[in-house]
């Protein structure tokens, strides 16, 4: 069954905004322009509209992966998770037919097709769709570099660079797991991989002292 979500998207351009510093868009938007879009969605995968103050799991009672090792609080969060190893993206630009593994993702996109940036920088002229894309961009500034390879300490100021920078170790996967023969580059991976043969055993024990 599903059910219809209203995503209104209201935008009124100021072209004194402070954050830009005066500097007008690139892309001048009619301020009475307003589109209302409806995207079918189903009921399961529409988030709370309202955020529950949770207990917060035990990590021995958090949802597993069952294709790595990352673990979640909720069975939404695993779902969303799980898109990311079977290729599902049910969202779909109803522009350009470009497909989203979730709906905020598919949001933010459409408003590339508006001309929208959102998010200015303080230190230049450049304006981003996504606040992500922002906050990446003023690294540049500041020389933050908050990403770190755990094999040989170099650190990156985009998560992206440190991933192509790991696959030149991929080959001192020196750490072998003796259960199932997975390796992995730093003994705290292969720690908390160990973690789940543990798990597993202890709940084979008391499947098996259960039904003797």
């Amino acid at each position: 069954m599903h059910s219809q979500l209203s995503c209104v998207v209201k935008q009124l351009f100021n072209g004194s905004n402070e954050n830009s510093k005066g500097i007008m868009s690139d892309i001048m938007i009619d301020p009475l322009l307003i589109k209302e879009e409806i995207i079918e969605i189903s009921d399961e995968e529409e988030a709370p509209k309202k955020r529950r103050v949770r207990k917060k799991r035990a990590p021995s009672e958090r949802l597993p992966c069952d294709q790595c090792e990352k673990t979640f609080v909720t069975n939404y969060e695993l779902k969303k998770h799980t898109r990311t190893h079977t290729g599902e993206r049910p969202y779909m630009c109803t522009t350009c037919g470009k497909t989203y593994t979730q709906l905020g993702h598919l949001s933010t996109h459409q408003l590339t097709h508006r001309g929208i940036k959102n998010f200015h920088c303080g230190e230049c002229y450049m304006a981003f769709y996504r606040r992500a894309d922002l906050d990446r961009h003023e690294k540049v500034h500041t020389g933050e570099k908050p990403y770190t390879c755990e094999v040989c300490s170099k650190s990156f100021t985009q998560k992206n660079n440190l991933v192509m920078h790991l696959k030149m170790h991929l080959g001192d996967r020196a750490h072998e797991c003796p259960v199932c023969r997975k390796r992995f580059m730093t003994k705290s991976k292969l720690a908390s991989h160990s973690k789940r043969h543990d798990k597993e055993r202890k709940n084979k024990r008391f499947h098996d002292v259960e039904f003797e």
